[in-house]
């Protein structure tokens, strides 16, 4: 068997951590468990090395993701693990997974960031709003592309230092509290009525449930998901 046992029984325990596994993706009643995702993909694989790789480091992706933005909602994942798949040799998937659990861990819950969803790094927001600055450069650079994590990475850097200056967008949080520079709700019945919209409407930049993780940049992402979230009546004070 091209992913063994063990393997396997470690992707199952994660499922329940998912919750309902709730997907964006129109007319989809829920995200693919783990499991499901590693046959999907690699199981035609007869590189036994590669598949325990990819298997693990799935596992450790969604482990960081439920540990660093316990709230998230949606898990279409298929494109991620798509992704992780294609990195190729098994120590280049251990480095991949490894790339994405420390941006889980600078961006999640126990961090000075502190942002609650992993929304908008799995669906391209960040990604699309990157590229449209220097199309010219970027428009062939993944949103799962090593480049794109080392901006993620940079920037990062970059909002703590101003969270230590206590910058008027990113300032300092009190206690429990969630960062949310948006001019809109992201509490999460505000987060699933607006994405699920967004989706219906194909405005999320990328298709994370689709393998072939179909995108584009080209629109104003980022303002045209705050412009619905005001017709919903989702608009909060401050913010952007």
């Amino acid at each position: 068997c091209a992913t063994p046992a063990e393997a396997r029984d470690e992707l199952a325990q994660l499922t329940p951590l998912l919750g309902a596994r709730a997907s964006v993706a129109p007319g989809r009643p829920s995200a693919p468990a783990p499991v499901a995702l590693v046959e999907q993909i690699a199981g035609g694989s007869e590189d036994a090395e590669r598949a325990q790789a990819f298997a693990r480091g799935l596992g450790e992706v969604i482990r960081a993701i439920v540990d660093n933005f316990p709230d998230n909602i949606f898990w279409d994942l298929d494109y991620l693990a798509c992704c992780l798949w294609q990195a190729g040799s098994a120590p280049a998937i251990g480095d991949f997974a490894g790339r994405v659990v420390s941006l889980c861990v600078g961006f999640g819950n126990k961090s000075k960031l502190r942002f609650r969803y992993a929304h908008d790094f799995l669906y391209g927001y960040d990604w699309a709003r990157w590229v449209t600055r220097k199309p010219d450069e970027r428009a062939g650079v993944g949103p799962f592309d090593l480049a794109f994590f080392d901006y993620l990475d940079g920037r990062q850097k970059a909002l703590v230092e101003l969270v230590a200056s206590n910058d008027r967008k990113y300032s300092q949080l009190n206690g429990r509290e969630y960062r949310n520079p948006f001019s809109f709700i992201r509490e999460p019945r505000e987060e699933s009525q607006l994405h699920y919209l967004l989706a219906q409407v194909d405005l999320i930049p990328l298709k994370a449930w689709r393998l072939d993780g179909e995108r584009r940049w080209d629109l104003p992402f980022t303002d045209l998901r705050a412009k619905l979230a005001e017709r919903l009546g989702l608009s909060r004070g401050g913010g952007r």
